[in-house]
Formats: structure tokens, sequence, C-alpha cells
């Protein structure tokens, strides 16, 4: 890394040239599918098009006295349906309850309830093949035209055939140009709302912490040999019968491959594992970026003695399609990424920011989306976030990689079959609103295991043992029958973890009382900030209203004047 105090921005950093890309459009046209839906199931408007009192008949007997009901409430008594041979009985019936049971998330359902027996079994294209044993689809029961128009039904096949290159394919070509000229260091001004590109060895750990841990950015390197040149083929070879953490399921790279070239899902599955015994092969193989090396959860492993950190290194596999919904990381940490294979797309918000079609209750505890990163896209949210002044979108290619700050909302959109590995980290910079979550978000932290979090406890005990904070804490333990194997964010009704005392007695424990010190300086402002925006007054006022209240003598009143010119 070079030790030069200049900041690498495209306006006080010097290049070779210098010129200010043109402001380019960052929405897309509308999606829409060339394929027709495998049983010949049309999109709701179809049905203004039907003019045939007996079509319409003939749905209306094929649903029998389900043919009041909608069909999101249709779907939603199917899915209580658990017996797999009541299932196919009822998909017997008629022509549209055989396109009903066709739904794949029913049948995903089924195998992620049953999956010691089903993961057995080799994948056949799909979840309801793979249950039912079919080994083609070739005889699938094809409906007459407008036999069944439902938007519940053709919008999954809908999702499940977008096209992420041809739809962001004017993205694609200007990031393409910002990615080649980084690489050059050749950077202009890129166009507001565009993710800035740094290279790397130009990003000081200083220069980080004081300028550009708040924002998003892509580091490149013109080194090709800067990452491993992991490819599909050569980690199936490596590990074909290694088990990875794929969601809901834990299949073998084997199978999951074979789910990767066949599947029907609208949002495929997304391989994302941080414990298999390859991903301990596998973390050897590439060295962090420096300025991502400063990480303060560090203090949370203290070798053989103690390990209460949460799993903070993942490697992330994915078909193009794939992705990942609106989220924030966990615990307020901030997040490096960077893709190994395949290009992906990034929008990007600020924390103040909740995105299109994204809902929250008040302390972000629950977060709804729409069901896939597709859904998202097609309904316009895409074209809705490009609006927002705030909004930040990039794209990663290969060998490049992002900041992702803490607390910004993100969505990830792969538009190629991709491999990329993500950290979690604690910045210097960002250590205040790390110790916020963690005392005044306690029922939202997550990844820290109870039996490890004992140990930890314990441990420090021994050096602190007239702590009476501590102390009570460590006494709560005693009482507690749940399984202490569990994630305390997995846990309901658990009594609050110390891990915001544990944090700060850590820190202290490895050399950091005095950056402790400015930083709880730091979160009593972001205390007293969030406390005005959540009830419109300010301590201040509070404490000041508080007082004339209790003492009759106070009064706003101003004093007269004793000098009546003055008041002419």
């Amino acid at each position: 890394m070079t030790t030069e105090t200049a900041e690498p921005t495209a306006k006080r950093q010097k290049f070779s040239k210098s010129y200010i890309y043109p402001n380019q459009q960052r929405t897309i046209s509308v999606f829409s599918v060339a394929s027709k839906h495998p049983l010949n199931v049309k999109p709701s408007g179809n049905s203004y098009f039907s003019s045939d009192p007996k079509l319409l008949q003939q749905r209306l007997d094929s649903l029998g006295s389900f043919k009041v009901l909608p069909d999101e409430l249709i779907m939603e008594i199917i899915n209580q349906v658990n017996d797999i041979q009541s299932l196919l009985n009822l998909s017997h019936v008629s022509k549209v309850f055989y396109a009903f049971l066709y739904d794949e998330e029913i049948w995903k359902k089924i195998y992620v309830e049953n999956i010691e027996y089903y993961d057995e079994k080799s994948w056949l294209g799909s979840w309801r093949n793979t249950i039912l044993n079919i080994q083609n689809d070739e005889n699938v029961i094809q409906l007459q035209d407008n036999l069944l128009c439902s938007d519940l039904l053709y919008r999954p096949f809908q999702c499940s055939q977008i096209n992420y290159a041809k739809l962001f394919s004017k993205i694609i070509q200007e990031e393409e140009i910002y990615h080649r000229d980084a690489l050059l260091g050749q950077l202009g001004s890129i166009p507001a709302g565009r993710i800035q590109r740094f290279q790397e060895s130009d990003m000081t750990l200083d220069q980080f912490n004081a300028n550009y841990h708040d924002v998003p950015f892509i580091l490149v390197n013109p080194d090709t040999n800067r990452w491993p040149k992991w490819t599909f083929a050569s980690l199936l070879e490596r590990f074909p019968h290694v088990k990875f953490r794929q969601e809901a399921v834990s299949w073998d790279l084997e199978k999951y491959s074979q789910y990767l070239e066949k599947n029907k899902d609208e949002n495929p599955l997304y391989l994302f594992d941080c414990s298999s015994d390859a991903m301990k092969i596998l973390r050897k193989e590439y060295e962090v970026p420096q300025i991502f090396q400063e990480d303060l959860f560090k203090v949370f492993n203290n070798g053989d003695k103690f390990n209460c950190r949460p799993n903070y290194a993942w490697i992330i596999m994915g078909s193009a399609r794939s992705g990942s919904t609106f989220h924030k990381d966990p615990n307020s940490t901030s997040a490096w990424n960077v893709a190994i294979k395949g290009r992906k797309l990034w929008v990007m918000l600020p924390p103040h920011v909740t995105p299109p079609g994204v809902g929250t209750d008040e302390d972000e505890s629950e977060v709804t989306s729409p069901v896939s990163v597709a859904e998202w896209v097609i309904s316009g949210f895409f074209n809705d976030s490009t609006k927002i002044e705030e909004c930040q979108i990039g794209i990663t290619f290969p060998g490049e990689t992002m900041h992702v700050p803490t607390g910004w909302w993100h969505t990830v959109i792969n538009i190629d079959d991709s491999i990329a590995i993500t950290q979690n980290f604690v910045p210097v910079s960002k250590l205040p609103e790390v110790l916020n979550f963690l005392k005044n978000k306690p029922t939202q932290i997550s990844g820290f295991r109870l039996k490890e979090i004992k140990q930890c406890l314990d441990y420090i005990m021994k050096e602190n043992t007239n702590d009476a904070v501590l102390m009570n804490y460590s006494d709560s333990f005693d009482g507690l029958t749940i399984d202490l194997d569990e994630d305390c964010g997995e846990l309901h009704n658990l009594p609050t973890m110390p891990i915001f005392e544990i944090f700060k007695q850590l820190l202290i424990n490895n050399g950091k009382q005095e950056l402790l010190t400015k930083s709880l300086e730091r979160l009593e402002k972001i205390e007293l900030k969030n406390h005005e925006r959540e009830t419109g007054k300010s301590k201040a006022w509070e404490k000041l209203t508080e007082e004339s209240t209790t003492n009759k003598t106070f009064s706003f009143n101003f004093a007269e004047s004793d000098d009546d010119d003055d008041n002419e």
C-alpha cells in the first residue's frame, strides 16, 4: 500500500486524463417475457380478451366450491396441506388445480420440511420433479388459451425468465468504461448516483477512516493475481462431496451444481457458507485488503481461551438471477465483497432512506419486501430507486471489491453465474455506531451463540471480579434452560445478553481504553440526536421544561424596560 497522503478522489487526485463522464439514464425498460408459460397460464389481463362464456364456465367448474375464492386464498389453503399423496390427488382433480399444484414453492416447502429424506435424492430439475421422482417434464398438461389467467401463477414464471444482462445492458456498458478507466488509473468525475472507484494501492487506512468509511466505493486492482481464480468447475473438482449451506438446505457441491444447471425458481438458492470444511481451506487462499484489516470485532476471539465472535467470512455462489433482497448487515458492521467470478449489480441507499418496495417497523426490527429480487425489479421499484437522489448504483466486475458502509441498505443482483467472498468488520471510524447498536438495539443483535458468550464472560470475570454489572449477567445464565448452542438472535423471550458490556471490557483488555472513551462520548451525542428525532424534543429542552413545572417562580417572560422612551 502507498503511504501517499493525497486522497484518492477524482477531484483531488491527478490522473493522466481528466474529463467528466456524461450523465446517463439509470432507469430500465419494462421487462417482457418472450417464452410461453409451460402450462399456458396467462397473466390476469388476458381474461379481458376472452369472451367465450363456455371457457369461463369451464374454469368455474374446474374449481368446484373453490370458485368463490380468489387465487391467493386458494393457494393459501393448498399450502396448508403437507401430505404428498393428497397434493398429488388434488392436482388430478382438474387442469386448473393441476396448474395451481405446479407451483414450485409448494413443493419446495415439502422438501424443506422433510429435508433429511429428500437430501439423499438426486436433483431432477425442479422441487416438484425431485419429490415426485419425475425424470422429465415433457408430458405436462397444456391449458386452453385464457382458461387460466392468473398473475399469482404467472408471475413466478415471469420472474424465472428475467435476463439481467439484457435488462441492464446500458448500465453494464457504462460501468465497463468506468471499470476499464479505473484499472488504468484514468478516472474522471463519474455521474451522480454511480459508485466511485479507486485503485486499491491508492487508498490508505487513514484516508479510509477520515473520508470514506461512510460511503460505498469499489476497489480495483490491475494485478490479475490479486484474488483466487476459483471457478465452479475447479471448486467442484476440489470439493464435490463437501456440504455447503444454501439458505434452507445444505447440499454438497455436486448436487448444488446440478441445481444451478437446471432449476425453475423465481428466486434461485444462494450458497452462503461460512463454516464448511471447504471454507476453512478457502479462507487461507486470499488476503483481506489492507484498509479492511483493521477490525475491532477481533477482540471477541482470544485464541483457545474463548471465541464468541459471530461468523464474519463467507463464500457466496449463485446462478444468474440469484441475489439478495434489500437488507442492512448485522450488528451495524461494515462489509467488503469481492467478485471472483461473474458481475454483480448493487443498489445502495443510506441508512435513513427506506428503499422503495420495502417496509419496516419503527426500529427496523422487521423488514418486508417482495419475495424475490426479480419481483422487485419487474414491479418498477428499481426505477423508483433511481429517482432518489441518494441512491447509489454500481456493478462489480471480477476482481473488484465493494465497500458496504455501516447501516446502508443494499440489494445485490447476480447478472451472471457468480462466486464471491465477503467479510463483515468493524473499523475504528464506525465504533460509535456499533456501540450504539449493541446498547440500544439488543433484541436485534445476531450471530452470538449463548454458549460462547458464557465462556467469554466466565473468562472476563476471572480478571474483573469486582465488576457488578458483568457479575449480574454472569449469574443470569445459571437459570437458563434453553439450548446454549443457539444463536441469541433466533430466540424469543431471552434475557438481554451483555454483548455491549462484554465488548467494552474486551476493548479495554486489548489496550483500546482511549479509543473506547472517545467513542462513548460520540455515542452519547448519537443517542441525544436519536432521542430528538424520535420525540421531537431535545434532552436539554425536556430538562428545562421539567424544571419549569417543579419551580413555580420560573418564567419565560422578559423583564419590562424602565425607560418608557425605549418602547416608543
